[in-house]
C-alpha cells in the first residue's frame, strides 16, 4: 500500500509491484520449487522400487516333496475323522460309525462295504487311507 493513500488496496492479480506472486517472494517460490522437485524424485524412486527395478529375480528351489500317507484307524475313528477322507460326507461318515456301533468292529478294510453307500469303487479309493486294527474290547 502507498503511504500517500492509506485507504487504497493493493492491485488485485497474481503479482504486485514488490515482486511477489500470490504473496510469495522469489525465495519462497524457489523453496517450493525445490520441495516439489524433491517430492517428484522421491515418488519416482518409490514407483521404481515398486516395479522391482534394480532387483534381481530370485530363484526358489523347492525340495522334492514326499506324499504323507494319512491312515485312519477304522475301529476308533469318529465320524468327524471319517469326513476328512476325500469322497465321504457327513451322512456316510455317520453311517460308518453307526454300523460299527451296532454290528461290532471291522475285521478288515473290506468289511467297510457292509455300510450302505460304500461300494467297490469307493472302497478302493479309500483303501490307501484306512487301517484296520483289532478292537481293544472283546
Amino acid at each position: 500500500m502507498d503511504q500517500d493513500h492509506p485507504d487504497e488496496m493493493p492491485a488485485a492479480g497474481p503479482s504486485s509491484s514488490d515482486g511477489t506472486v500470490l504473496e510469495l517472494s522469489a525465495g519462497d517460490r524457489w523453496l517450493l520449487l525445490m520441495f516439489a522437485a524433491a517430492l517428484f524424485v522421491l515418488l519416482g524412486i518409490y514407483a521404481w522400487r515398486l516395479s522391482a527395478g534394480g532387483h534381481e529375480t530370485i530363484e526358489i528351489r523347492r525340495q522334492v516333496g514326499h506324499a504323507s500317507q494319512f491312515q485312519l484307524d477304522m475301529n476308533s475313528a469318529t465320524w468327524v475323522e471319517w469326513m476328512q477322507l476325500d469322497g465321504l460326507g457327513e451322512v456316510t461318515a455317520r453311517r460308518i460309525t453307526d454300523d460299527r456301533d451296532l454290528r461290532g468292529p471291522f475285521r478288515s478294510v473290506d468289511d467297510l462295504q457292509r455300510v450302505k453307500g460304500i461300494g467297490p469303487v469307493t472302497l478302493e479309493k479309500l483303501r490307501p487311507h484306512l487301517r484296520c486294527r483289532p478292537s481293544a474290547s472283546p
